[in-house]
């Protein structure tokens, strides 16, 4: 075998890879990017600099070496919070390139795939669970790390089981998310040549679309069977059983909320075009910016997952319960509005027992705060008639004369960190006693995704709000 004759630089090589042969081609090639070489059938062999180096090495064996990661793809719709992740990394010696979803992810993957993928969770359109699914079921060696404000165990459970290889909480220091990446590297390569060794074990319990539940190896993900009940065929869900690194942050802020209604998009009745919905002017969002055409009566909120969670999270969803419009929504805008039957009234709505101004509605991170304005037949929450201002809480009944309306959304523990179904929970636990790790996967991801992303608005909005009243207080 022949080792390097000279120098690596004429070959153009930057970290001092270099090509080992003996007689003919082995496969192997020369780059930094260690994840894609290894995608392809080669592997990288250390030169250690011009020197002379022989040996067997088979493809993806290292023979004790370790991979560099050169290039880390940030994953990230806020400017200011990569701006701050990408100077890190580049003040650590590394590449770094920001993309904002997931439609920008898997367009760069094709055209340049990094050795690395930082990844944010609560994104427009796809949210990064999905995204991490969709990046693992390509290649579930290319390393993906979550960095995240969300702390709940809930959101590491889920990433885990997407194949999610680390979790960071941010904000978190320069040398901790460094290390972290360094390792978790380390770590997808360790596991990488654990599988050839046949050590991954467990199974994964599913359900076919009709309902049936189904049962599978985990060494049979992504492959297609076919329910016993009604002869479709399903696809296994990918999930991973390895375990996954977790770093978490003493100086997180647990109050950093954003604003979730910047998820909701808006179907145009005129064009049919998509656009965003802004909380902060309601009648604003009522024009189309494609065909300048306004809307009339009910916005048509797109329902996709996240919406919905944002919609509930947001605490100004009222549904109709009686008359005509039972079943449909009713969103507030963010301040104080009169409900009545007057025309005057910013929240116009007719039934028996309505008074001209009957009573004002304030958003609040809490729920709704309610005050009737001295009508005949009173307003009532939970069936109580009230007397001076009174909150609505999340799914609280609100009685209007003969309409009944309920506050969307969920009145969750703040010290909450898990809320998935106790009996899968107690299903998985007696798997894991007798060495099986279990899946059960009964909702699409990006339901699981959303209703995680809303606990965190959630518990993160009741915080702030309970930390404002002690501080006023």
């Amino acid at each position: 075998m022949q080792g390097c004759p000279t120098s690596c630089a004429p070959l153009g090589l930057n970290h001092g890879w270099c090509l080992l042969t003996q007689g003919v081609a082995l496969g192997y090639r020369v780059s930094p990017r260690w994840g894609q070489d290894r995608k392809a059938g080669y592997t990288q062999v250390s030169s250690s600099r011009c020197g002379m180096t022989s040996g067997f090495l088979e493809s993806g064996d290292l023979g004790g070496q370790r991979p560099t990661v050169h290039y880390v793809m940030v994953v990230d719709d806020d400017a200011e919070s990569a701006r701050e992740t990408v100077a890190t990394l580049k003040q650590a010696g590394f590449e770094a390139k920001v993309v904002k979803d997931g439609g920008q992810v898997h367009g760069s993957l094709s055209l340049d795939r990094p050795d690395l993928v930082l990844l944010k969770l609560i994104l427009p359109g796809e949210s990064g669970f999905e995204i991490c699914e969709r990046l693992k079921k390509q290649d579930r060696f290319l390393p993906v790390v979550v960095y995240s404000e969300i702390v709940l165990e809930a959101a590491q459970t889920l990433a885990a089981k997407l194949g999610a290889d680390g979790y960071i909480l941010k904000p978190c220091q320069p040398g901790t998310l460094v290390a972290a990446i360094r390792e978790i590297a380390n770590l997808v390569w360790d596991r990488q040549a654990g599988e050839r060794e046949g050590q991954e074990k467990g199974e994964i319990q599913f359900r076919c679309t009709c309902g049936h539940r189904m049962k599978e190896r985990l060494l049979n993900r992504g492959k297609l069977v076919t329910c016993g009940q009604c002869q479709a065929m399903v696809q296994i869900p990918e999930r991973a059983v390895h375990d996954m690194i977790v770093k978490l942050s003493d100086t997180a802020n647990a109050n950093a909320l954003g604003d979730p209604m910047r998820f909701l998009s808006v179907k145009c009745q005129h064009c049919e075009t998509y656009y965003k919905l802004f909380s902060n002017d309601l009648e604003k969002a009522r024009t189309c910016p494609q065909c300048q055409k306004r809307q009339i009566g009910a916005l048509s909120i797109i329902g996709a997952p996240l919406s919905r969670a944002a919609l509930a999270s947001s605490l100004r969803v009222l549904r109709i319960l009686s008359g005509q419009l039972k079943g449909k929504k009713l969103m507030l805008p963010d301040l104080v509005i009169t409900l009545g039957s007057d025309r005057t009234c910013q929240l116009k709505q007719h039934g028996e027992g309505i008074a001209p101004q009957h009573c004002t509605l304030k958003p609040t991170p809490l729920g709704i705060l309610v005050n009737d304005l001295n009508s005949e037949t009173g307003t009532f929450i939970d069936n109580e008639r009230i007397t001076g201002e009174t909150l609505l809480e999340p799914g609280g009944l609100l009685k209007v004369g003969s309409m009944l309306y309920r506050l969307i959304g969920q009145n969750r523990d703040v010290n909450s960190t898990d809320f998935y179904d106790p009996k899968q929970a107690k299903a998985q636990q007696k798997a894991a006693e007798k060495g099986v790790r279990l899946f059960l996967s009964d909702k699409p991801t990006a339901e699981e995704a959303a209703d995680v992303i809303q606990a965190h608005w959630d518990i993160v909005r009741k915080r702030s709000a309970m930390s404002t009243d002690s501080a006023d207080a």
